[in-house]
């Protein structure tokens, strides 16, 4: 996208680029947009901040330059969203941000396949990068987990295949999973920080930076770990995935 005048923007934009989205699908089809508000459910899709050029910085946030490309990413994990986001530029190409325009100047499309993720070889060690800041829910506690525990990444990961995956895993093999994540998953290496976002609900707290884990035995479960961690970049992961937060990229080694 392209900017047709500068653009102040906030210092945190992945409520903006939520925003874009959900505009889209209402255009598209109200009934889906009713969908993707609906309260207390697992949604199906996540979002990249904004990333742009910005031309200085301002006491609220960014000015945009124009002259650059600005771009995000969109990700559903149900693909009946998809041909309603691309009908809106069917007939124009262009969105509004802030009463102004942006003209559409490339989009790419890519897919994957359950059945696919489905086959992924076994893993032995998961290098994970946390782009944007992450954190996860801390049971019965007001405050938040700001550390990559594997049960945490992966316990959330789970749950969002179960919901859309097609091929969800028996409560019981949830229950397994996780007690073999405590006893045979372990961190061989991490360099983090913690980061702070100013959003519209006040600020947030997560982390970035980079993480290894390792797994033990049981090629059933590592297998699993697989599918999960690559399904992990498209649906972000811990709190906020649907603003942004979490974005991961994660790169899967057979051996420890």
């Amino acid at each position: 996208m392209r900017a047709e005048e500068d653009i102040q923007l906030p210092h945190y934009t992945g409520h903006i680029a939520r925003g874009i989205l959900l505009n889209l699908i209402k255009n598209a089809n109200p009934s889906s947009s009713q969908e993707l508000h609906e309260a207390n459910i697992l949604k199906p899709y996540s979002v990249t901040p904004l990333f742009f050029k910005s031309k200085m910085r301002t006491e609220s946030g960014y000015l945009l330059d124009s002259s650059s490309q600005c771009t995000f990413r969109i990700r559903f994990l149900k693909a009946k969203y998809v041909p309603e986001i691309l009908k809106n530029f069917e007939s124009k190409n262009s969105l509004m941000l802030k009463n102004k325009t942006l003209r559409v100047e490339s989009l790419r499309v890519k897919s994957l396949e359950y059945e696919e993720l489905k086959e992924s070889p076994s893993v032995g060690k998961i290098h994970f990068e946390f782009v944007t800041p992450t954190r996860f829910s801390a049971l019965g506690r007001d405050r938040e987990y700001l550390f990559p525990e594997p049960r945490k990444i992966f316990g959330g990961l789970i749950k969002i295949w179960n919901d859309f995956s097609g091929f969800p895993f028996s409560p019981s093999d949830c229950e397994d999973y996780i007690n073999w994540l405590g006893r045979e998953s372990w961190i061989t290496h991490y360099s983090l920080q913690t980061e702070l976002r100013n959003t519209r609900k006040g600020k947030v707290v997560g982390f970035t930076g980079r993480t290894t884990l390792a797994f033990g035995e049981s090629e059933r479960w590592r297998k699993v770990t697989a599918i999960l961690a690559r399904l992990s970049e498209f649906s972000n992961i811990g709190k906020g995935r649907t603003s942004g937060f979490g974005v991961v990229r994660a790169r899967l080694y057979s051996k420890q």
